[in-house]
């Protein structure tokens, strides 16, 4: 007990954590024995501030990923299965402390997933993209590599715009199809 004790105070006194953490991979049976392991993607370590904040910490994980994520981390008594998600500071520093007490020379072990947003919406285009819209433009199916070709002309909403009453219902019609048909 009192050695745990004393590794508890040493790892606190240690001024950066590491963290290995995976992403752009999946979670797989090793085909062997069956346990859990990443497969795929990229594995990297990050050391950081022990008195590092969520807010910071996700900050540097976009940048080094290059996209939002959510951040879920291994228990270090644990298998990948039991993954804890990590969306604030308390939950942050409820991990390092956990790892603090069963394995304080360890990395932090976790697992990036990408941030499912709702629907990308694209910035509506300009009034010279609605007006320059491609007559034909050609069609690809990758199944059989045929190419096909169609008109928009007369089908396209855009084909024609005579006045700016008929651009602005043009724009909401276009906005109301990137959000889904609504």
């Amino acid at each position: 007990m009192t050695r745990m004790t004393n590794s508890v105070t040493k790892s606190s006194q240690q001024t950066t954590i590491k963290f290995l953490y995976s992403y752009a991979g999946k979670i797989l049976p090793r085909h062997t024995d069956g346990n859990l392991r990443y497969v795929g993607g990229h594995t990297r370590v990050l050391a950081v501030d022990r008195s590092v904040t969520y807010a910071e910490l996700i900050v540097k994980l976009w940048e080094s990923c290059g996209f939002s994520v959510n951040l879920k981390c291994k228990l270090p008594s644990e298998d990948l299965d039991v993954l804890v998600s990590v969306s604030s500071d308390e939950d942050l520093a409820a991990v390092i402390e956990e790892y603090d007490r069963v394995s304080p020379d360890a990395k932090i072990r976790a697992v990036l997933f990408p941030v499912n947003s709702l629907k990308t919406i694209s910035p509506v285009p300009s009034v010279e993209s609605l007006v320059d819209f491609p007559a034909t433009k050609p069609l690809t199916c990758p199944r059989r590599q045929q190419h096909r070709r169609y008109s928009v002309a007369g089908s396209s909403r855009f084909s024609q715009v005579s006045n700016p009453k008929s651009l602005e219902s043009n724009i909401q019609w276009l906005n109301r199809k990137q959000l889904g048909g609504r």
